[in-house]
């Protein structure tokens, strides 16, 4: 029995067709809105588009434990675009899928949040695995792994650097930078 719905193919086919046939931004364009308000010390409550998530740091620097880091919730981001974006292509290649994992690892210098010896704070290395279960010939699911790699959002993000507009607010006024 397959992972993925039998409805699947025709829903990524819509919606590939809706995005050729689209003609201006607000038809194409993928928006995303992420609200995070601190609790109390490391912890924040996140909500997007309904849904709320915790996160909050480990005991070990103060933090309640309560929640994953925002270094795990990038890990988990990349793997679940992983994921989703594979199970589409797959999708259309008509690959069943048994079994679906990707474990995302990622190598950080924690030194960098302190400013300690001038170390980038960023990640150093980040290793993505993904394993199938599928009757699918090896070579067919290489491919929609691949198709994966350049249309997964977070991925592509990853592999280029992307403009960031930093604003500041402090008591209903705008800070300049």
């Amino acid at each position: 029995m397959s992972l993925i719905d039998t409805e699947q193919k025709s829903a990524v086919e819509k919606s590939i067709s809706e995005l050729r046939a689209a003609r201006s931004a607000p038809e194409y364009a993928g928006n995303n809105r992420a609200t995070v308000r601190l609790i109390r010390n490391q912890r924040s409550s996140a909500t997007v588009r309904g849904f709320s998530v915790v996160q909050d740091e480990p005991a070990s620097v103060a933090g309640g434990a309560t929640g994953p880091t925002p270094t795990d919730y990038f890990m988990v981001s990349l793997g679940t675009c992983q994921n989703v974006v594979f199970v589409r292509y797959a999708a259309l290649a008509d690959i069943a899928i048994d079994s679906l994992e990707t474990v995302v690892t990622g190598s950080w210098d924690r030194r960098g949040l302190y400013g300690i010896a001038g170390v980038d704070p960023g990640y150093q290395q980040i290793t993505i695995e993904t394993t199938v279960g599928t009757p699918a010939p090896a070579d067919q699911v290489a491919e929609a792994i691949r198709r994966t790699q350049r249309a997964c959002p977070i991925f592509a993000t990853l592999r280029k650097e992307t403009p960031l507009t930093v604003r500041l607010v402090v008591n209903g006024h705008n800070v300049p930078l």
